[in-house]
């Protein structure tokens, strides 16, 4: 019995399925090992790595109260715990409070400028689910949640007001997220149109191909003006091609929005996230 419960927990926050988990970790990993000149062995790093999980995790139970009916409705969701009737909305709260619990036991450990700004991350995080039913381009609302992130990860290091790479650093994960999670809702596009959930999948319409590439060019020029303005050498650069290729693959996979398609373009976004970090902290090991 505890067993079963416990395996709908994991299904709940979405343990078993770390992509989310991954997309947003790089973020503000990116900054800290800029910031902090390569060192990401640290306390902040700890704390940012429970940080994410739990985050994800609350993001994930509150995405499922809310959607619930919605949920139900849609093929690729229907069986999740909550829709189907296997976990109650009492568990739903327990789980809720304790990550919470855990995520605010965190702030402990940070400053006032990072407490200030993991407090409007918590807001946005509890809110986002309800934008997706009135906000056309919910995404730039999701973007903004995760890039709050970068400017926490630059005060927790620097206890300084974010400097010009910081907000940098803000804006690239904002276009980031939006063109990765417009994938996503490609996928769900039939469903979400039938349901009356927004997304940018929806409000792009035909151009929405022709959009995301232009969004991706934005993201990949914005990380050639960071590796401008650090003064990065030829392992930037050559993490950041690797980068670059992937989102063109991205491309060839969205081309014909079949849905498993977008899904997979959307998953190997976290290979981005994760070859753009490892260019930077390359810079520092040499």
């Amino acid at each position: 019995m505890f067993k079963n419960k416990l395996c709908l927990y994991i299904q709940l926050m979405r343990l078993n399925n770390p992509i989310g988990i991954f997309l947003l970790l790089w973020p503000p990993f990116w900054v800290i090992a800029s910031s902090n000149d390569g060192s990401i062995y640290n306390y902040v790093s700890l704390i940012f790595l429970i940080g994410v999980i739990t985050s994800r995790s609350i993001g994930c139970v509150i995405n499922d109260f809310f959607d619930r009916d919605f949920d139900s409705k849609v093929s690729r969701t229907k069986d999740r715990p909550y829709a189907s009737n296997l976990i109650n909305k009492k568990e739903i709260f327990l789980i809720f409070i304790l990550l919470s619990l855990i995520n605010l036991s965190l702030l402990a450990f940070l400053n006032l400028k990072t407490i200030f700004l993991a407090l409007i991350a918590i807001m946005s995080i509890i809110f986002y689910p309800l934008t997706k039913r009135f906000l056309k381009a919910p995404q730039i609302f999701l973007g903004f949640t995760f890039a709050i992130s970068t400017l926490m990860a630059f005060t927790s290091i620097k206890n300084e007001i974010p400097d010009l790479i910081a907000w940098v650093f803000f804006f690239a994960t904002l276009i980031w997220v939006i063109m990765f999670d417009t994938m996503y809702a490609m996928a769900d596009k039939d469903d979400d149109l039938k349901i009356g959930i927004n997304s940018t999948a929806i409000l792009f319409g035909n151009n929405d191909k022709i959009i995301i590439g232009f969004l991706q060019f934005v993201f990949f020029t914005i990380f050639i003006y960071i590796g401008y303005l650090k003064e990065y050498g030829s392992i930037f650069y050559l993490f950041l091609i690797l980068a670059i290729l992937i989102g063109v693959y991205n491309q060839v996979l969205i081309n014909k929005r079949v849905p498993k398609f977008c899904i997979m373009a959307f998953k190997n976004n976290q290979y981005i996230g994760l070859l753009i970090f490892l260019g930077i902290y390359g810079e520092y090991l040499i």
